[in-house]
């Protein structure tokens, strides 16, 4: 008799259970015993448990719908509006920055252009299934959880355009621009149309359907409408996946997507397991062995670059060393989307079939560190705060308070405008470059030869006329795109620190114009990286990044020079508080406080009364910085003050000390110092976290 699916099955899920609770009880995510379930019952190992490869990749086709479904009923549009002001600029910076970094080792590795733009697809987004198994394993704080989720959010939304893209390339219409274009406005139409007749329709019948206080109902009806999308874009020719997601988004948008999400969740997890054994079926030891430097290379490039990627980013975007570390920490792997890519790649034979076996295993490695990596995440972040120059310490922290009170403020509608023109300006002026740098490029050896056979010119020289007629049409869009970042950069900083009424001396100059430039930085960064990794594919091998760094180069000598008129402001200010807080016998008030701060921040004060935690300690013993993002300015003892503290001096009862940071980061502070509970996130982090 020969062995049946239902056979297949119990073998998969019955080895799976096993490997997958042996990691779980090594306090590693189940996803690699599944994984290594898919090379025990494949047909690589001499085991005496064998499944069908082809019938559990069939199987395995349900675990990728079921967890595309999954993510989109987390995906309300409603939260991807609350996510993007805290995760934006991050996602933006890590998805480009790490295309970038795997395209360019695809070529290292020598790889076609098409191949290696499907590594760099691969490597771009992270796994949310590692990410949430680690951080029931490890929790992270609140408000690292929130970044996180946040940033996963909007990677998988890019990687349903990528899966989109990567499907049309593989099926024949390459790297050209027009049928690039075309497949993209094909998707953004179809998108479009499902969206907008989807939205009026599904979320009532969900809630009928919820209404009817049936769970089976309930499950057989978002199960049927899962499917039934899948397979309408599968007839669409795109992935199933895509129209599971869309079909969950949908759900989402009837308010009840926790609930169905919930019914589906066993489903979604059985299959799941299905799909990461149908993984390591595929993979031959050998193979991997063959190819274990690609794959380490791989790996380091991730974790590497990866944290690089969010920690500058989450630095720049005022989120601190505590957050934007941690963050960098877990997002540091390949995720579930990388296989799919690599797969669509692999089985249209555009990318070589043992890369695939190369991305599995650089996934592993990473699946392994990521662990690793936020388990000593407080430890290592606390080296590299107490490394940091005071001065780079002191200012990154006023940075943060200062985009802090951005999120919070209430823009004028004339600032909204101008903020709304710059970043159109930005978005535009960005298109246009890559525009005319792809058809530079594909055009170069026509335009030469054109050239070259008037003017009667050697053929590099010719390239090199094309080259320099490209760059000056380029240059002017990419000024006026610094330009506008620029102009961005001013506004926002402007809408923190407005000027003195007429007739007063502007104390907030100084701090004005160091968020202007941070802020520069930022907008450069992320449409820099946007458009050196979409270009990436259509010039050579190292042009993209020096081209990057030569435009920002300006920007960060201006924000590293703005620095020193910055710590001086804080030192003369630092003083005049000493004294402020030498003459108070009482706390003072907030609006004192801020006046005398001169624009340095969500400043408070601290008192330390009778019996907390931090007498007789050190803000260094305390960690106060590292655990809490917050800066102690100045503190006031009963006997001696101390300006721009160490950090070791030792608290005593009645000192009152100065504290600058965000808004959570200067509460966070206090229920370290006092004892008192610390805050639960608010906001744009409360809503990431939902």
């Amino acid at each position: 008799m020969h062995p049946s699916i239902v056979t297949d099955f119990a073998i998969v899920l019955g080895v799976a259970a096993v490997t997958g609770t042996l990691f779980r009880l090594l306090r590693q995510p189940p996803v690699l015993g599944y994984l290594v379930a898919g090379l025990i019952v494949g047909p690589y190992i001499p085991i005496p448990l064998f499944a069908d490869t082809a019938r559990v990749h069939e199987l395995s086709e349900f675990g990728v719908v079921l967890v595309m479904f999954a993510v989109g009923l987390e995906f309300s549009l409603a939260r991807v509006a609350k996510v993007v002001p805290l995760a934006g600029v991050v996602a933006l910076v890590q998805i480009g920055g790490m295309f970038w970094a795997g395209h360019t080792v695809g070529a290292l590795l020598g790889l076609s252009t098409v191949s290696a733009v499907f590594l760099g697809a691969s490597v771009a987004i992270s796994s949310t299934m590692v990410v949430t198994k680690v951080f029931d394993l490890h929790a992270p704080p609140p408000e690292v959880r929130a970044l996180v989720l946040g940033v996963l959010v909007l990677q998988d939304l890019v990687a349903i355009v990528l899966i989109a893209i990567v499907t049309g390339v593989a099926h024949g219409t390459g790297l050209a621009p027009a049928a690039l274009l075309s497949t993209l406005g094909r998707l953004l139409g179809v998108l479009a149309a499902v969206v907008l007749v989807g939205i009026w329709i599904v979320p009532r019948v969900a809630r009928r359907v919820w209404a009817i206080d049936s769970d089976e109902v309930s499950t057989v009806f978002a199960l049927g409408l899962c499917f039934s999308a899948a397979v309408g874009m599968q007839l669409l020719g795109y992935s199933p996946a895509l129209g599971a997601f869309l079909a969950g988004m949908l759900v989402a948008e009837s308010g009840l997507g926790e609930r169905f999400e919930h019914l589906v969740a066993p489903l979604r997890d059985a299959f799941a397991a299905v799909f990461f054994v149908s993984v390591g079926m595929t993979v031959d030891p050998r193979l991997a062995i063959e190819h274990l430097p690609a794959s380490l290379l791989v790996a380091g490039t991730v974790v590497a670059l990866q944290g690089a990627l969010v920690t500058s980013a989450g630095l720049l975007s005022g989120l601190g060393l505590r957050r934007a570390g941690h963050a960098g920490l877990a997002l540091g792997q390949i995720g579930e989307f990388g296989f799919i890519i690599m797969g669509i790649g692999t089985a249209a034979g555009v990318v070589p079939e043992y890369m695939f076996t190369v991305i599995v295993a650089a996934s592993v490695v990473t699946a392994f560190t990521t662990p690793v990596a936020l388990r000593s995440a407080p430890a290592l972040l606390t080296g590299v705060d107490r490394r940091l120059p005071k001065r780079l310490r002191m200012n990154l922290s006023l940075y943060a308070a200062w985009l802090d009170e951005l999120r919070r403020s209430k823009e004028q509608t004339p600032r909204r405008r101008k903020i709304r023109h710059a970043l159109r300006v930005i978005v535009l002026d960005a298109i246009v470059v890559i525009t005319l740098v792809v058809l530079g490029s594909l055009g170069l050896e026509r335009a030469a030869a054109w050239i070259g056979a008037r003017v009667e010119l050697a053929p590099q020289l010719a390239k090199a006329v094309v080259v320099i007629a490209v760059g000056g049409v380029v240059f002017p869009f990419a000024w006026g795109l610094m330009r506008a970042a620029r102009n961005l950069g001013s506004v926002l900083a402007e809408s923190v620190f407005p000027g003195a009424p007429q007739g007063r001396v502007d104390l907030t100059t100084t701090s004005r114009r160091a968020m202007s430039v941070g802020l520069q930085v930022v907008a450069l960064l992320a449409a820099g990286l946007l458009v050196t990794a979409v270009t990436q594919p259509f010039v050579p091998v190292g042009v993209g990044l020096p081209v990057l760094a030569a435009a920002l180069l300006p920007s960060v000598l201006l924000l590293r020079r703005s620095g020193g008129p910055l710590g001086e402001h804080v030192h003369s200010a630092t003083l005049a508080l000493i004294d402020f807080l030498r003459r108070d016998e009482h706390t003072p008030r907030e609006p004192q406080l801020k006046d005398l701060l001169h624009g340095l921040g969500s400043a408070t004060t601290v008192r330390i009364d009778a019996g907390a935690p931090a007498i007789a300690r050190s803000l260094a013993d305390l960690n106060l910085r590292a655990r809490t993002g917050a800066v102690v300015l100045a503190i006031a003892h009963v006997d001696s003050d101390v300006a721009a503290p160490t950090g070791h001096e030792i608290l005593r009862e009645g000192d009152v000390l100065a504290v600058a940071g965000p808004h959570e980061a200067v509460a966070r502070a206090r229920a370290v110092l006092l004892g008192e509970r610390a805050p639960e996130p608010t906001g744009t982090d409360a809503g990431a976290s939902e």
